[in-house]
């Protein structure tokens, strides 16, 4: 009877397993919205790729935006492990701004497919998950600005500049860097990082006459 019993029981999958598993999904899943893009990947093009049945995939996610959410979401986590203690330092607001630009820049180029679903994906949130995606992006926005409005202050920056329009054109070119940066090319990414905040830093700053 107790053999019975044990037989009826499901099947568990252990919890290393599962998690590994999980991991595959959501690298795989990247992979494709990232090449194919997001809508034209369908669940079933991910089960195939696994070598899952549709139905088993739904074992590991919720749904298909649920998973998106999620990648872009993991993004967010792995850029504040390193924007939150920029954000705090000591480091004079120009150090700040150019270690920002050279990180977030850096960082890009080396998750391509992620940041470029994190910049061109999003939109295919729900409202709920947009809200928390663009509450993210303001706080890089919000910071960029107040650097820049900081460096005004102090006279160390243009004060002709809209803040602004600054903050769109720095951040615009940091995350554009997905578009085309390639890890074969001849910089690397922090080689990149580096000169673009050299060349916006560079055009940030009060040159007296």
């Amino acid at each position: 009877m107790s053999a019975n019993k044990n037989q009826e029981r499901p099947q568990r999958r252990p919890k290393a397993t599962t998690r590994k598993r999980r991991d595959e999904v959501l690298a795989t899943a990247t992979r494709l919205f990232h090449e194919k893009g997001y809508d034209a990947t369908s669940i079933q093009d991910i089960s195939d790729e696994l070598g899952l049945l549709k139905g088993s995939l739904y074992y590991y996610i919720s749904t298909k935006e649920d998973l998106l959410f999620e990648i872009i979401q993991s993004y967010h986590e792995e850029t504040r492990a390193y924007f939150d203690d920029i954000v705090q330092s000591t480091l004079p607001v120009v150090d700040k701004l150019r270690t920002f630009i050279e990180t977030e820049t850096a960082h890009t180029a080396h998750h391509l497919a992620k940041s470029s679903l994190f910049a061109r994906e999003w939109r295919s949130l729900t409202a709920e998950h947009r809200e928390v995606i663009v509450a993210e992006r303001d706080r890089h926005d919000a910071f960029v600005r107040e650097c820049i409005i900081a460096g005004q202050e102090s006279g160390e920056f243009r004060s002709s500049l809209d803040p602004r329009l600054a903050a769109f054109g720095i951040l615009g070119m940091v995350t554009s860097v997905y578009r085309w940066y390639r890890e074969d090319g001849p910089s690397s990414a922090e080689e990149v990082g580096q000169a673009f905040a050299e060349m916006l830093i560079s055009g940030l700053r009060h040159h007296p006459a």
